[in-house]
């Protein structure tokens, strides 16, 4: 279950102080390829965000979702891969039974600013749409 999974992270990372929380983000930023030039559409740019922030998905045969994303920023493009790995290959339909709330587990809210926050959840909300569709 998708909800244990959030958890589990969250106590994983917990230990960590607000600056190695950071610096975590940076690093599975460092590890994230880019998207393909062509899906950085206006279509699949996260609003709200203080970065920019591109997110493709696609629903595979066993109802399973792919994401791929890229942004121009580190901090968003971690805290995009800790949000993602968490729901990639995860079935469409518990994706799309989530909310922004399901994720307050991972401790990294607080680490944010207001901008940021706001570009999380709305990029939570978008992960949820495209399972949903």
């Amino acid at each position: 279950m998708i909800k244990n999974l959030i958890k589990a992270k969250g106590e994983e990372i917990s230990v960590l102080d607000k600056s190695d929380k950071l610096e975590y983000l940076i690093d599975l930023a460092k590890d994230q390829g880019d998207l393909d030039f062509k899906y950085k559409t206006n279509e699949n740019k996260i609003a709200g965000c203080a970065a920019n922030l591109w997110v493709i998905a696609q629903k595979d045969s066993d109802g399973k979702m792919k994401y791929n994303y890229d942004s121009d920023a580190f901090v968003t493009k971690g805290t995009t891969k800790l949000v993602i790995d968490l729901l990639n290959n995860q079935p469409a339909n518990e994706i799309a039974s989530l909310n922004k709330d399901d994720f307050k587990p991972l401790g990294i809210m607080e680490l944010l600013t207001a901008q940021r926050q706001n570009g999380l959840g709305n990029l939570i909300d978008r992960l949820i749409y495209l399972a949903k569709n």
